[in-house]
């Protein structure tokens, strides 16, 4: 009787008496994240909407206006993302009967699907507005001085999802390891956490992202083949690590 009553107040309170399987962490983590990066796509392209079709209205204009006004900062969203899967999902998942192990796959296949859009959001966009430029005869120059063509978006497509789940990789990173050693600790391991954002600037096409740490310069752009099987190698280990550590941490009452 008394087990029925449990089971009843945990329905009433809209929880599941089950243990979560794989598919439900990993909707709660990424429609999670996608409830507030979804808004800032939206908005990013509303806002590049209207920069474009004022330009147009009123002037002309000799370079990308996507690259710098949506695709440049877009790693960083997906940063934030990283940042707070530990803060945001942990706790909640591991006490209604998740596994830590289950949270980490929970994140990795999040990261995984905030990837893809993301990358999905620049080549549509980028797209979009080769179509538009080729109407307008304008010339969609890039900030590196070349001028973007439509093989240019198959490297997008390639080294842009590898480059987002880098970012997000050492964002859970940064965020697991304030969770888990606080500000000091946090603070002690940011730089080792950046890491694999770090690593995969270097191999793949920073211009068309609108990044450039400008680090070491005269190194010319790897073969594609090359840079997308050292990008994926450097997130599987950047994964491999912050689900172990993810796996030692300990839930919080409070933040």
């Amino acid at each position: 009787m008394m087990e029925t009553i449990q089971t009843t107040h945990r329905t009433e309170a809209g929880l599941d008496s089950r243990k979560p399987a794989v598919a439900d962490a990993a909707s709660i983590v990424t429609y999670g994240h996608l409830s507030w990066l979804g808004w800032v796509w939206v908005v990013a392209s509303a806002i590049y909407a209207i920069v474009i079709a004022a330009v147009a209205r009123w002037g002309e204009v000799d370079h990308s206006l996507w690259q710098p006004v949506v695709a440049g900062w877009q790693r960083w969203v997906v940063f934030a993302a990283g940042v707070t899967t530990t803060t945001t999902f942990l706790r909640m998942l591991v006490r209604n009967g998740a596994t830590r192990a289950l949270v980490s796959t929970a994140s990795t296949i999040s990261m995984a699907v905030i990837a893809a859009i993301g990358t999905a959001v620049i080549v549509v966009g980028y797209a979009i507005e080769k179509v538009v430029y080729a109407e307008t005869g304008w010339v969609q120059g890039l900030e590196d001085g070349g001028v973007l063509g439509w093989d240019d978006l198959w490297l997008v497509a390639v080294e842009m999802p590898i480059a987002l789940a880098a970012y997000f990789v050492s964002g859970w990173l940064i965020g697991a390891g304030f969770y888990r050693f606080g500000v000091a600790g946090g603070l002690a391991l940011l730089l080792p956490a950046l890491l694999p954002a770090a690593l995969t600037e270097l191999v793949t096409n920073k211009d068309l992202a609108g990044v450039d740490l400008g680090v070491v310069p005269e190194m010319g752009a790897p073969p594609l083949a090359l840079a997308a099987v050292a990008g994926v190698a450097i997130v599987a280990v950047g994964v491999l690590i912050a689900r172990r550590v993810t796996s030692e941490l300990s839930i919080r009452s409070s933040i």
